[in-house]
This record gives structure tokens, C-alpha cells and sequence, in this order.
């Protein structure tokens, strides 16, 4: 045996000549070995000017007077490089790294990258100090747990799980300032999640609790619907609506010159909730299937439904039926919008008459009503204009059912397709067929352009 099993140390032979060469040889392998120190471990190519005494780990690559010598230790010692090859275990401080490395037979690892096990430990502290109950305390501005790939013989997932001894005890997360809580969720005090909140860490407030039997969600505190979207008024029907804001709204606030209608609504997407909010005086309706909007922006409502004034429509769009269908909302069937006809005679004038109207319209169809009393006939004759609803043109010839209420005297009520009025004529065409005193009602359905 020539050297030493660890270190390679030369062993002085026996009757040895130059004994103090082989000596000094162990000597300087036991300077360049113990307490190791290096520089660096990432340089491929010796230093210009190396001082003596100089140490490296050679990097994989390194050439000149360092080739060959990958992960070996270089010390400059005597005027040249000698090189020490390292076995498992061996421990090096690297400067330039701040860290300390060890050999694992292959290659030099950093000891924050060993895996280390600290099973049983009463308590650990990452930057800071741990003390019961928090065994685990960690100050950081950031934490992240990442999972372990397939590759790498993991799954490809990262779950994070509070488990608590039974159903009356509490497994949750707490969002705290100034180590006062002002948020929890998890399974406070039961198995049904929970979202609690606080404004001064001791009085808390349920805002949601999901049923861990049926899913089902209640929100004790109520709903509220924020971001609202109030395009300009509306002066004309409208088809695949598409107002600014519309995309990050649950509230759609609309109101219009007149009687209007929406054929189609933008923005769809699976679950997705508007109220669509009628803020003005005029009635609004929603047109069901309408062939005006393209088919994913229709709605789906078994039926035109008009928004009155002041009312609102809450409406949900299905992914799989790509269409909006209605919540609750819309019109009130007993509810008519009231306006004043004016009422001309053919011939003469009235000595004094008071008309009224109201109507419901449900896409084109327009429900109408209108009473005309007559209090002095005066000198009109023939028969008598009564002015339709602003704003709503008949698509075509229409009668509505009239009569002389105080007399019992059928009228003929007509309304021209393009006209803005009914005309009211007696059953026989025999005169106006009303006197003083007397009322004649109409009422019936148009349809408008």
C-alpha cells in the first residue's frame, strides 16, 4: 500500500531515500483537503494569475491546463495545479455561492438541495421563531407549494388539506390584519363550508354556507349585483344588442324614447346572470326567437315579455341552449301603460270630450284600450279620429271590438295598416252614434311594424 484509502496520502516506505519529499507531498494534499474552501465551482478555464494556495472545483467542460479534471478540487500549489478527486461525502464551502456543498459521487450538490427529513420535529420555524400552538410559522412575503411531475415520479397534482378530529371542531383558513382576523372559510364548527367575515376580529358575520349533503348555497346577508351598464337612450329597436360595459355588467340599465324592443343580447356565457333594469318611463320588450338577432344571442322566453316602466327582467344564459332565458321579472300582466288619445270628429267639433288609453305591448303586439266620454257632442258628426299610442305604427289593417257603453250601440272601430289612429264609425253608418252624455269603449290587439 502506496497511499492513504481516504485522502490518497503518499506513505513513507521503508528504508525510503528523500523521505521529507514524500513527507511534504502529504502535507500539501492534507493543506489543499482539509477545511476545503474554493473559490467557485462554475469556471471552465483556470485563473491568469492564481495566488498560491488557490482552490476551485472544476466545472464540467474545462479545458487548458483544467482538462479532464471535472469536479475535482484545483489548488495552485508550487507554481502548477494539482488536483484532488473527491469522494462521496466530501464537504466544500464555495465563496462565491454562499453555500455548502457536498459530493455525492457524481457531482457536487447544494445543501439546500439534499433531501432532509425532519420527522417528529416538536417545531419549526421558517424566518422567524415557532411557539405553541403554531408549530409550523413561516414569515414570508410569498409561499408556493408546486407539484411534483409525472416525470419525476409524481402525479401531476398539489392539494393542500386541513383535517380537524370531528364535526364540531374547525379546519379553516384565516385572513387576518394585523393578526386580526377580518375573513374565514372552511368548516367552522360543523361540515358545512362556510365564509365568514369581520370588521374588528371579534364579531363575525356569515355571508356563505354550502349544505356538504345536497351542495345547495345560502347567503344570509343577501345578494348584491354590482357593475352597472347605462347605455344611451334607446330611439330604435335594437338586434344583437351590444352596449358599452355590457361584458363586465350584471346590471343593464335601459330606457327609450318609446316603446322598444330587443331581439338579441351579447355577452352570453354558461350561468352568466343580467338584470336588465327598465329605468324609464316607456315599456321595453324582450323578443323571444327572434330571427333579427343571430342565434346565440336570442332570447328564450316561451313568449315576448315586455318590461314595464320601473321594472326589471333577471335573465340567465344557458351554454348548452345558447340562449337567455328568464329568471323572474318582466311584465306585469295587470299592469297597462296608460296615455291620452286625442279625439277628432268628421265633421264640426266636440262641445266637450275627454278620451283615455292605455296598452300593453309584448314584442310587436300591442294590447289597446280606449274610453272617449262624451260630455257635450256639440256640432260633431259623421264619425271620430282616436289617436293610437305614440310611436306605434300598424303593420297592417286591424278592427277592434267597440261600443256605444251607455246606449248599447255596436261601433266599427278600424285602424289603418301605415295610420296613426282608430276610426270609429256607428255599426249602420248612420251617423256619429254618440249624443252628450254618453261613452263609447274599443279595445282589441294591432300589430305594428
Amino acid at each position: 500500500m502506496t497511499a492513504t484509502a481516504h485522502l490518497g496520502l503518499p506513505l513513507i516506505e521503508a528504508a525510503q531515500a528523500q523521505k521529507h519529499v514524500t513527507h511534504n507531498e502529504a502535507l500539501r494534499i492534507l493543506d489543499a483537503a482539509i477545511q476545503i474552501a474554493v473559490a467557485d465551482r462554475s469556471r471552465t478555464t483556470p485563473p491568469a494569475a492564481p495566488a498560491e494556495g488557490e482552490r476551485h472545483i472544476v466545472a464540467a467542460g474545462a479545458g487548458g491546463a483544467w482538462s479532464g479534471q471535472a469536479q475535482a478540487i484545483a489548488t495552485w500549489q508550487d507554481g502548477a495545479w494539482a488536483f484532488l478527486t473527491p469522494k462521496q461525502g466530501w464537504c466544500v464551502w464555495s465563496v462565491a455561492d454562499d453555500v455548502l456543498l457536498v459530493f455525492d459521487g457524481a457531482r457536487w450538490r447544494d445543501l439546500r438541495d439534499l433531501r432532509v427529513s425532519l420527522d417528529n420535529a416538536a417545531h419549526l420555524g421558517v424566518n422567524t421563531t415557532a411557539a405553541a400552538p403554531n408549530l409550523l410559522s413561516v414569515k414570508s412575503n410569498a409561499a408556493l407549494f408546486a407539484a411534483i411531475d409525472p416525470a419525476d415520479g409524481g402525479s401531476g397534482d398539489v392539494r393542500v388539506q386541513l383535517a380537524k378530529s370531528g364535526a364540531g371542531n374547525t379546519a379553516s383558513v384565516v385572513f387576518s390584519d394585523a393578526y386580526s382576523g377580518r375573513a374565514e372559510f372552511g368548516l367552522t364548527g360543523s361540515d358545512a363550508f362556510k365564509l365568514k367575515v369581520s370588521a374588528d376580529g371579534a364579531n363575525w358575520v356569515e355571508a356563505l354556507t354550502i349544505d356538504p349533503a345536497g351542495g345547495g348555497c345560502a347567503l344570509p346577508r343577501g345578494l348584491a349585483l354590482t357593475g352597472v351598464a347605462a347605455p344611451p337612450q334607446l330611439t330604435a329597436d335594437q338586434n344583437d344588442y351590444a352596449p358599452a360595459g355590457l361584458g363586465g355588467a350584471s346590471v343593464l340599465q335601459l330606457w327609450s324614447d318609446a316603446a322598444r324592443s330587443l331581439t338579441g343580447l351579447t355577452g352570453g356565457a354558461e350561468g352568466r346572470i343580467v338584470c336588465v333594469v327598465n329605468v324609464g318611463s316607456q315599456p321595453l320588450t324582450l323578443a323571444s326567437d327572434s330571427a333579427a338577432s343571430a342565434a346565440a344571442n336570442r332570447f328564450s322566453l316561451g313568449g315576448d315579455v315586455a318590461i314595464s316602466a320601473r321594472q326589471a327582467a333577471l335573465l340567465r344564459y344557458d351554454g348548452a341552449a345558447a340562449r337567455w332565458f328568464l329568471i323572474a321579472g318582466g311584465v306585469d300582466r295587470g299592469a297597462w301603460t296608460p296615455y291620452t288619445p286625442t279625439v277628432t270628429p268628421g265633421g264640426g267639433s266636440f262641445g266637450a270630450v275627454t278620451a283615455t288609453g292605455a296598452y300593453k305591448r309584448i314584442g310587436k303586439t300591442v294590447f289597446l284600450r280606449v274610453s272617449i266620454a262624451v260630455a257635450n257632442i256639440g256640432s260633431a258628426m259623421s264619425y271620430f279620429y282616436v289617436s293610437l299610442p305614440p310611436g306605434m305604427t300598424p303593420a297592417a289593417h286591424c278592427i277592434l271590438a267597440a261600443n256605444n257603453m251607455s246606449a248599447n250601440v255596436l261601433f266599427v272601430a278600424s285602424v289603418a295598416g301605415g295610420g296613426s289612429f282608430i276610426v270609429f264609425t256607428k255599426y249602420d253608418n248612420s251617423g256619429i252614434g254618440v249624443t252628450s252624455g254618453q261613452t263609447v269603449a274599443a279595445s282589441g290587439v294591432i300589430e305594428i311594424v
